[in-house]
């Protein structure tokens, strides 16, 4: 089963799945070799890529970075449940949702991750995060069904709170407009949010109907895709007044 993916700078699919292992995928082939495979110690969760290299894997009770496919640092003994990863467009901050109801950020520094001290309260376990693509937001979901979005520059004060869902909520993603995000849970529905107006939301119930909606991501500024475990991928085109 592959648990997190995505494409890193290099044009490469990163992977991490219960075989315990990293696989790096070149997209312009199409085709696994083999050869991109880093094997880790402990179980993998998800993975978030940064730019110079940088991979970020959470793991049962650890969190792995690496630089350039190779193990660099591995952080253990954390206190709480590592869930949710996303790094910074600036590549050097590490945010870490935890089942302890906080985001814990790290700065990478050359081949070491380390813990800024610095934590953000969440309404719930982190089940998800996501920096907007300019960098100048973080937006946070949990199992309580909150999502709360922090303002980078303001030192991560908080901006506002989002509710809707009627269940836990389970993947993010955000417009490239940086202006709207979307959301999706176990209650089946998806729902876009405006940044600057929480009251302003487009819903689409059922978007899956045979299960919840497991990942998202904004193919342009008004059309989104979804895909859940009813083996389906579907494309929204997203509107707003």
């Amino acid at each position: 089963m592959i648990c997190g993916m995505a494409v890193d700078e290099a044009s490469e699919l990163v992977t991490c799945s219960m075989d315990d292992t990293i696989r790096y995928t070149d997209l312009s082939k199409k085709e696994y070799s083999g050869q991109g495979t880093t094997k880790l110690d402990v179980q993998p969760k998800t993975l978030a890529v940064g730019p110079n290299g940088y991979t970020v894997v959470l793991c049962i009770g650890q969190i792995v970075l690496m630089k350039d496919k190779k193990k660099c640092s591995v952080i253990e003994n954390l206190g709480y449940e590592p869930e949710a990863v996303a790094v910074h467009k600036g590549g050097v901050t590490v945010a870490v949702g935890g089942s302890d109801n906080k985001v814990h950020l790290f700065s990478i520094q050359g081949n070491s991750l380390k813990d800024d001290g610095k934590t953000l309260e969440a309404k719930g376990p982190v089940t998800n995060l996501a920096y907007s693509p300019n960098g100048a937001y973080l937006a946070v979901s949990d199992a309580n069904k909150v999502i709360t979005v922090f303002a980078v520059a303001d030192g991560y004060g908080e901006v506002n709170s989002f509710y809707g869902h009627h269940a836990k909520i389970i993947s993010l993603a955000w417009s490239p407009d940086n202006e709207h995000f979307a959301s999706g849970g176990m209650d089946v529905m998806v729902i876009v949010w405006t940044l600057s107006d929480s009251d302003c939301r487009l819903k689409i119930p059922d978007a899956h109907r045979l299960h919840h909606v497991s990942s998202l991501a904004w193919l342009d500024e008004h059309t989104l895709t979804s895909v859940s475990h009813d083996a389906c991928v579907k494309q929204w085109s997203i509107t707003f007044k």
